[in-house]
């Protein structure tokens, strides 16, 4: 067992708790500025926004979809499963969702690799390269793409 690291305020001399790894369960990488024009934008209703970031929350890691039908997202989220479908449709035409499997005429969807991802960097930029980026009205098209793939 390693040992522990303690901390202590120059000023007061007591001891500041130390945490290796302030997070509870799994995280993901998330592109603020994305998402932040999806959360601004005004082609998309509160729910829709709502949606995306649940989606943000429960896309499993890597390229791997929920494997949840429209009824169990919609019994998880507290809307219709209509409401639900229509809203995955229009997120997956922007680009927001991408299908990543299907069972008869139900899609399996995630969240873009683009706006959010969890696993490497490494793992995230072979992500990208599977997916065109998503179509966000007003998203600034001059922000550099930096890391994206060429």
């Amino acid at each position: 067992m390693g040992a522990v690291r303690r901390l202590v305020d120059a000023d007061t001399g007591e001891t500041i708790p130390y945490a290796p790894y302030a997070f509870s369960g799994k995280h993901t990488q998330v592109d603020k500025a994305r998402v932040e024009a999806i959360t601004e934008s005004k082609a998309f209703t509160p729910s829709q926004k709502f949606l995306v970031l649940w989606w943000i929350g429960v896309s499993p890691e890597g390229m791997e979809p929920l494997r949840a039908t429209g009824a169990d997202i919609a019994r998880r989220v507290g809307m219709s499963t209509d409401a639900v479908g229509k809203i995955n449709r229009k997120l997956a035409r922007h680009r927001i969702l991408i299908v990543r499997g299907r069972i008869g005429n139900y899609n399996f969807y995630r969240i873009s690799p683009y706006i959010s991802f969890h696993g490497t960097g490494a793992e995230q930029r072979e992500a990208v390269k599977t997916c065109n980026p998503p179509d966000i009205p007003g998203f600034d098209a001059k922000t550099p793409a930096r890391w994206e793939a060429q």
